[in-house]
């Protein structure tokens, strides 16, 4: 897995059982990705609609899912893994944190678990490409989504204003799960806010070099 991550982020590049050590409140930990396509006027987010044979069925949220302890070496290789395991999409950049998430999980056996996921705003190597010298966006719908058929029956690039509808409608586009569990709405749209402030910056910079 060859990706770069943003030096805000560093310390999430130490040892997976390190950082499992350093939270012993926590039985598991998870992760997930929003990742955003620009080649449109405006940013859309890559959401996956749940299976119907699966928990929270038909509900919409990002990439994602557990650490493994024994085969992933840090938290974000955990995070490069189930954006590829669910999208086919390869993270080539973690730019920014975007939610910590806490919640017990009951399992179907009995008992309950302790959950800390990290939410992640990412870049991946399939919404750009390099042509005649210059890198280039990828026109949304030409981007490669692979889903892995189990655990998500079909995808979509939503608009900020269509998660806001969804969440002000039950009846509209998206349903979402749960507040308590991760990937709630409120995270799509705080993860909406980073990449419209990075949109901003970059283009008062660019207004200020010329």
């Amino acid at each position: 897995m060859t990706y770069t991550v943003a030096p805000q982020l560093e310390y999430f590049t130490i040892p997976l059982r390190k950082f499992v050590a350093a939270r012993p409140e926590f039985e598991g930990f998870g992760v997930g990705a929003y990742i955003f396509s620009h080649a449109d006027p405006t940013p859309r987010i890559l959401l996956l609609q749940r299976a119907l044979t699966d928990s929270m069925p038909g509900c919409w949220e990002g990439p994602g899912g557990a650490c493994e302890l024994e085969t992933d070496e840090t938290l974000l290789d955990s995070l490069v893994r189930e954006t590829l395991e669910e999208s086919g999409l390869h993270v080539s950049h973690v730019s920014d944190l975007v939610a910590v998430d806490c919640w017990e999980h009951h399992r179907r056996s009995g008992g309950k678990i302790r959950i800390a996921k990290y939410s992640f705003i990412v870049e991946t190597q399939e919404t750009s490409r390099w042509s005649a010298g210059k890198q280039q966006l990828v026109p949304t719908v030409q981007i490669p989504v692979r889903l892995e058929q189990l655990e998500h029956q079909q995808f979509d690039w939503a608009l900020k204003e269509d998660v806001l509808l969804s969440i002000q409608s039950p009846n509209h586009r998206y349903r979402f799960p749960l507040p308590l569990i991760g990937h709630q709405a409120p995270n799509i749209l705080r993860a909406f806010e980073l990449v419209e402030q990075r949109q901003s910056k970059a283009r008062f910079v660019d207004l200020a070099a010329h």
